[in-house]
């Protein structure tokens, strides 16, 4: 099976003219609670600087061993990638269209929820494949067996609670959506690492069989809203509760909050990048990378010089 593992990362180009106007027609229609709407409906959500650059280049430098990178888009392919040579990376495009093929009903969405729920309706996807999104970065080099271990994926988690009265974002509600749907609450759940996920689609198909109408609610909403869960989250304490995952540490993660990427001391992130580049930290998430450099010039520069040279088929 380490043969075949592919991975997929969901990446959309936000500052484009036409998928800014797209998102404008169906925003007068959605509805959600004032304080969700920056990790819902904001405009922040959907611009790029380039992170997914980065996210590939850091895939092939230190997980070389990938079968495949499906990067799902809708009608668009980065600038920075000549679409003749992206199979000498292994890189392949998925529009929406094709992912969405069985329930075309449901496009265009701007909701990486609504799109994780059909990553294992993907043929082409191998049963076995790890999740990301565009802002997410290998540190250093990993074998397969930092995801699956004899069929089991390690699952980097943490127990933790709040406390009834806490607030929750829209993150957390989705995380707390898909604990709660295999039996746990607030107060003890599993928040899922801001890092790559590794998933499997026999899993999933099975929890799409045991929450169907979950899994429907999840299909229906543009962006993200509160009555949703997280495949990831679902997933994980399905295998949690079921021991059919290897619990690890969070360890091996860093992640560069919103907070930290917007008034974080340049220290404290030369200290974590540190880390990195010792490889005691295996992979890492810049949250709001347009934030973050241009106060610390210093990211891109270790950016460049530790996520390996530009791929094959970059444009030059």
């Amino acid at each position: 099976m380490y043969k075949n593992i592919d991975f997929v990362i969901l990446w959309v180009d936000g500052n484009c003219t036409a998928h800014k106007a797209k998102r404008e027609r169906y925003l007068a229609d959605f509805k959600i609670d004032v304080k969700h709407q920056e990790q819902s409906t904001s405009s922040l959500r959907f611009v790029q600087h380039d992170e997914l650059k980065f996210c590939l280049r850091s895939i092939k430098r230190f997980a070389p061993w990938y079968n495949k990178i499906y990067l799902i888009t809708d009608e668009q392919i980065p600038t920075f990638l000549d679409a003749s040579k992206l199979h000498l990376d292994r890189i392949e495009i998925i529009d929406h269209k094709e992912l969405f093929s069985e329930s075309p009903q449901y496009l265009p969405t701007f909701n990486s929820r609504v799109i994780t729920t059909q990553l294992h309706k993907l043929a082409k996807l191998s049963d076995y494949f790890i999740y990301g999104n565009d802002d997410f970065i290998l540190g250093s080099k990993i074998e397969p067996d930092f995801f699956f271990v004899d069929n089991q994926p390690m699952l980097y988690v943490e127990e933790h609670g709040m406390m009834e009265q806490e607030r929750v974002t829209l993150h957390q509600q989705g995380v707390i959506n898909g604990a709660e749907m295999i039996g746990y609450s607030k107060s003890k759940f599993f928040p899922i690492s801001h890092g790559f996920v590794p998933l499997d689609k026999a899993r999933i198909k099975h929890l799409e069989r045991q929450f169907p109408t979950e899994f429907q609610n999840n299909l229906k909403h543009k962006f993200r809203h509160e009555s949703q869960f997280l495949l990831e989250s679902l997933y994980i304490h399905y295998c949690i509760k079921n021991q059919e995952g290897i619990l690890k540490s969070t360890e091996p993660m860093v992640h560069f909050s919103f907070e930290l990427c917007r008034i974080g001391q340049p220290e404290k992130i030369k200290f974590l990048f540190n880390l990195i580049k010792k490889g005691q930290r295996k992979m890492f998430c810049l949250n709001e990378f347009q934030s973050l450099w241009p106060r610390i010039p210093f990211v891109k520069d270790f950016l460049e010089d530790n996520c390996g040279p530009p791929m094959i088929s970059e444009t030059q």
